[in-house]
């Protein structure tokens, strides 16, 4: 075999009718995607000493055996240029005899993408189906015995039991494939070796599969790569935390017994069954349900973040408050009804359906879901129903979180460990937004969840990764899409400018000049873009496309006021800020010249905004020329990108943040809000300003919300920010150097009487405690080797050091 897999070797199949043609009802499964069974036998003489390593893709997505035994999920998500195969070492999995490669293919490319109706998920790029594996079985001493590439050898089968479904929402068809499986129409053990294939027909080839690199005049559409982030983390079975009957009733013991694994649970012909499921907090999870029995019967998985209730109902605690929803996303809210935890409320949102085969059968959904209540409705068929178990396997993707942090104030700690979760509960494939709603991956979110992920775990695949999709996301004028993958083109400016950001913080954590030197030409591409969009001034104006920059519930989907007319302070102070973070990374790299011509411009930009949104009455800066309006979110960036200075931070401060005249800001405002602070010297009040971080707490959320006004989304990457503040203010961390050469440490009390944590870089921990006795500040840290460390004490004296470090400084 080639040192590189698919080199004029394997090819992509599929079923008869191929790519270019439909097939007849009679040749497909009976749902608007299609699905096929793929089978390969082989021998094996002596399992111990032989070696099979197998690279595999499909198109939409595939689930791959060996002997029964699933291997791996994939192809990761892409696009159809930059397409994913996955590697798999299967030497574990052969056995003496027959053996058996096997794999369902699920294509979702003869179906769009439409939001407001059902289709199949935005984040799924596809152009046909298909599927694709390479690999050669290795005999004692290396010697080639059987070649396995994808060919006509292979087996194909249609599959006629898995349909897919829409039901119960009027919009966010982002996800797009819940299931209605019929489990007697599979193939009762297709994927085993045993299993008699001899009626199915030889698999159609389609064409020669080609890697990116390699691709001249092409045959196949993809450009394959390998996979670059690891395989999602699967857990075993778990239980879920608690039942209750539908209307908040208590489980009999023999559910009780049931859901606690201690006995199974037989239910009568003609039964009827509905109770509700709780995980115990927001989890991303395979549903496992596993019985005997019960042809005819149908079972329901309704899958939602919270119940929903009437807001008028008695003693009842619900999120938020009732209030409006048309200047928001809400497409799936409901304004009669709020979100809450009261055991009253309903399950709502999307279901997988379910019909058992009759004899022993286990369902798990092909994709996983995002849940912390399941609705759990049976209905009996004509004979007895035994439940086995019912559970769910944890899946996300394999972050290990190393870092630490502990403080004088319980409150604190609640918010990093919620912070975490919600971190890791958007980072699957991809970082998402959300991953109940879109399972989306957006470069502002994605700005937040990727530095969260690589300062408490020290990994940096996903954060890598992110940066590509977005560059390979780029339009021909030069803008990054806002999402990406996307089957739908979003493009928001300001999110260009946050995967600049993201890029400076991906560097400045892990040091990796190679991928920045790939994507500096679209850093470039960005800013160019921003220039060829600006008024005589040279500050942005006018932009094309949606320019939300936060959702403020007084802005007309979040697009501040005048931006559709002229130049706005925020997007002015957002182009400023990207001058500057790329002339710091050309320095870095090399570049002096070009850094210091985009300093220059920055310079010049600080002054004209300065002067065209500075107002000396209101003591801030307007949203746009001549104001009125002024806002938390536009004199925030107007601090961070340096408009403002020394004279004008001390007169802001006097209304900013707090003034009831600024408009206000969700939670990702505050990102900026707190970097902002910090320039000012006030890092110190930032936990004043986490109220509605410990109101979410409050409410009984394991995860941080879209937006406090509680109408979607219960679990967004954008408000896990505050872990940041907590290592990089309170424990005072930060890099000055790519690849944390050299770090700050510059610790804010904060109110706090002591904290401790610690911050992942490539080289290990950097540790630091504190803590404040008998009027003096006692700092204590320990840096790994290689790392210059220099601590700005409270009394404003400096030390730089290497290892470890402790000293007591005076408090005035």
């Amino acid at each position: 075999m080639p040192e590189k897999p698919f080199v004029n070797s394997a090819s992509w199949i599929w079923s008869a009718e191929g790519s270019h043609s439909a097939p007849p009802p009679e040749a497909a499964t009976p749902s608007h995607y299609q699905v096929r069974y793929f089978r390969r036998s082989f021998d094996v003489d002596e399992p111990g000493a032989a070696r099979l390593t197998v690279h595999v893709s499909g198109d939409s997505r595939y689930l791959f055996f060996c002997n029964g035994t699933l291997i791996g999920r994939g192809p990761a998500k892409g696009d159809v240029n930059h397409h994913f195969y996955e590697t798999f070492d299967l030497a574990p999995q052969l056995r003496r005899g027959r053996n058996v490669l096997a794999a369902l293919v699920l294509d979702m490319s003869r179906v769009a993408h439409r939001p407001a109706l059902l289709g199949p998920p935005c984040s799924v790029m596809t152009y046909t189906g298909g599927f694709l594996l390479e690999g050669t079985l290795l005999a004692s001493g290396g010697a080639a015995a059987v070649d396995l590439r994808t060919d006509g050898t292979w087996k194909v089968a249609v599959d006629k039991a898995h349909r897919f479904q829409n039901e119960n929402t009027t919009f966010e068809g982002y996800l797009g494939y819940f299931e209605h499986r019929i489990s007697k129409l599979i193939p009762a053990g297709w994927n085993l070796a045993e299993f008699d294939d001899s009626t199915w027909p030889s698999a159609h080839v389609l064409f020669k599969a080609e890697l990116l690199e390699n691709r001249r005049d092409p045959a196949s559409p993809y450009g394959l790569m390998p996979r670059m982030v690891p395989m999602l983390e699967e857990t075993a079975p778990e239980k879920f935390a608690d039942a209750f009957l539908a209307g908040g009733g208590r489980v009999s013991p023999d559910w009780d017994a049931l859901l606690e694994n201690r006995g199974e649970l037989t239910l009568p012909a003609n039964a009827s069954v509905s109770l509700v499921l709780d995980a115990g907090i927001l989890t991303t999870a395979f549903p496992h349900v596993e019985v005997r029995g019960g042809g005819g019967s149908v079972v329901r998985l309704t899958y939602a973040e919270a119940l929903r209730l009437p807001w008028n109902t008695p003693d009842a605690k619900l999120l938020g408050k009732q209030q409006p929803l048309a200047n928001l996303a809400s497409h799936f809210a409901d304004e009669s009804r709020g979100w809450t935890f009261d055991r009253r409320g309903e399950v709502t949102g999307w279901c997988d359906i379910w019909e058992p085969s009759g004899r022993e059968d286990t369902f798990e959904p092909l994709h996983w879901r995002a849940f912390r209540y399941v609705g759990l409705q049976i209905k009996v068929g004509s004979a007895p129903l035994t439940l086995r178990g019912v559970t769910h396997r944890f899946t996300a993707y394999p972050y290990r979180i190393a870092a630490t942090f502990q403080s004088s104030d319980v409150s604190l700690d609640k918010i990093w460990n919620v912070g975490l979760h919600t971190m890791r509960m958007c980072s699957h494939e991809t970082f998402e937004d959300c991953p109940h709603y879109e399972q989306m991956q957006y470069a502002g979110d994605t700005m937040i969840t990727s530095k969260v992920a690589m300062l408490t775990t020290g990994d940096y695949r996903l954060s890598r990764q992110a940066l590509y999709h977005f560059d390979w996301s780029r339009l021909s004028d030069g803008l990054t899409q806002a999402r990406f993958p996307s089957r739908l083109v979003q493009v928001i400016p300001a999110w260009s400018i946050h995967w600049i950001t993201n890029l400076k913080d991906y560097f400045h954590c892990s040091g990796d000049a190679a991928t920045l030197r790939d994507l500096l030409p679209g850093v470039r591409a960005v800013l160019d873009w921003y220039r060829r969009h600006a008024d005589t001034e040279g500050l942005p104006a006018r932009l094309p496309y949606w320019n939300i920059t936060d959702w403020c519930p007084w802005w007309p989907r979040g697009v501040v006021p005048g931006a559709d007319i002229g130049p706005t302070c925020i997007h002015s102070a957002q182009y400023i800020n990207a001058l500057d973070e790329a002339a710091g990374l050309l320095r870095e790299s090399g570049a002096a010249g070009e850094a210091d011509s985009l300093a220059q411009e920055a310079a010049g930009l600080r002054r004209r905004a300065h002067v065209k949104f500075w107002s000396e009455t209101e003591g801030l800066y307007f949203d746009r020329p001549g104001g009125p309006e002024v806002s938390q979110y536009g004199n925030a960036w107007a601090i961070v990108a340096g408009l403002a200075g020394e004279r004008e931070r001390a007169i802001m401060l006097k209304r900013f943040p707090h003034d009831g005249k600024l408009a206000p800001g969700s939670f990702f405002w505050w990102h900026t809000g707190f970097a902002a602070l910090a320039k000012c010297g006030r890092a110190d009040e930032i936990p004043k300003y986490l109220g509605p971080w410990h109101e979410s707490i409050g409410y009984g959320l394991s995860t941080f919300v879209e937006e406090n006004s509680y109408w979607r989304s219960l679990c967004h990457a954008w408000s896990a920010h505050p872990v940041l503040e907590f290592q990089q203010r309170i424990l005072g961390v930060t890099a000055t150097a790519p690849g944390f050469a050299k770090v700050r440490i510059a610790p804010n009390r904060c109110g706090l009487a002591h904290a401790a944590g610690s911050v992942c870089t490539p080289h290990g921990l950097i540790e630091v405690a504190w803590r404040v006795d008998a009027g003096k500040f006692h700092l204590k840290v320990s840096a790994p080797a290689g790392i210059e460390a220099t601590v700005a004490g409270p009394d404003g004296s400096g030390r730089t050091f290497t290892g470890n470090y402790e000293e007591a400084f005076a408090l005035a």
